[in-house]
């Protein structure tokens, strides 16, 4: 079945040979939809053969250029791809995709190639070089070869922007090196990114877009690097960091019910409190469970020396900047993270260190 508009305005194929069935969606992209999520279907289909092809019948371009996103999927429905479209104006896109299988068994990276109109195979040469430069950051252990790495990635993006200022397809490339990057250091990306933001073009809204999430940015890095949090305790009594008895060093942990890992971690937990309370140390336990009944059935059934609260997920992830848990911070007297993203006996070690 196929919903889509047919168009001589711009036309998009899809070769995909790894994949014979599946389907893909199309979604035209722009910051004020990416902001508001209420971007706009422009294709949705089955295909068979690992071929697809559509063209844009009611899509209005602004500019010479637009960029529209694609999204690929199995007939299982697991994620084959999910990528960026540049589209020209009066021109066909063809996007070919390889590596499909080894995507699929986390073994690489898709392999993703523009072509059928300047933009496309313009972007496509820049693509396929910073990607290949992603490849080598993620190999790499060293962080001062990383930033050398990322350096070359920044010419890529200044060569790109002085064809195509207002390149959609790059700038999503670039947000999202920003939002995967630690909010509380800098690398050459997000100076590079700051230096644009010094000087950006109002009119150009992706770049205004970009300027926006590096602000986020800045603050997400200002709040996560002190102890700010209002939870509640197993008797509904709203708590905030202010309610927690001074000490020389506070474990904060935060955990979910749910999570096997964070339950295995309690007894090492259990440990270092039994040990080094005396000496200074105090311990939070703030669970993310978003089923508040299950985290007050475990709290009642195991109860901690220390103490429990819950608190919302949303927030506390976007304030402290993490995706997984356990995630296990220490914080200072002046209420200073010191040490973040700990676990297992990594706890152990820096706590060891913080007392011997």
């Amino acid at each position: 079945m196929l919903l889509c508009s047919c168009s001589k305005s711009a036309s998009f194929v899809l070769e995909i040979p790894e994949l014979t069935q599946g389907t893909v969606l199309v979604v035209s992209t722009n910051p004020e939809q990416i902001e508001s999520g209420t971007m706009d279907t422009l294709a949705f289909a089955e295909f068979d053969g690992g071929r697809f092809e559509t063209a844009f019948d009611s899509l209005k371009f602004e500019d010479k250029y637009m960029d529209c996103s694609v999204l690929i999927r199995t007939k299982e429905g697991k994620i084959a791809g999910n990528m960026v479209l540049p589209l020209e104006r009066g021109k066909q896109t063809v996007v070919k995709v390889k590596d499909v299988v080894r995507f699929l068994n986390n073994e690489s990276y898709l392999t993703i190639g523009y072509s059928g109109n300047r933009y496309a195979e313009d972007f496509s040469a820049f693509y396929s070089k910073l990607a290949g430069f992603e490849e080598m950051i993620v190999t790499q252990n060293d962080s001062q070869k990383k930033n050398e790495i990322r350096k070359k990635q920044v010419e890529l993006y200044k060569e790109i922007f002085e064809k195509y200022p207002a390149s959609g397809s790059a700038y999503t490339l670039l947000i999202g090196q920003v939002l995967k990057s630690d909010a509380r250091e800098s690398d050459p990306v997000t100076e590079y990114c700051d230096g644009l933001c010094l000087n950006v073009n109002y009119e150009n809204k992706w770049a205004n877009f970009l300027c926006d999430v590096m602000k986020e940015r800045k603050k997400t890095a200002l709040s996560s690097s002190v102890l700010s949090f209002s939870a509640f305790d197993i008797n509904g009594n709203s708590l905030t960091e202010r309610d927690i008895k001074p000490h020389e060093y506070v474990l904060v942990c935060f955990w979910a019910s749910w999570c096997s890992p964070c339950r295995e971690e309690i007894p090492l937990l259990k440990e270092l409190y039994s040990e080094y309370n005396a000496k200074g140390l105090e311990i939070v336990s703030i669970s993310i469970d978003t089923t508040p009944a299950m985290w007050e059935e475990f709290t009642k059934q195991n109860p901690l020396p220390w103490l429990s609260l819950i608190g919302d997920g949303r927030e506390l992830t976007s304030r402290y900047d993490f995706e997984m848990i356990p995630m296990n911070i220490i914080v200072n007297k002046e209420g200073k993270v010191i040490k973040r993203e700990l676990f297992g006996e990594d706890i152990r070690k820096a706590v060891k260190e913080l007392f011997e």
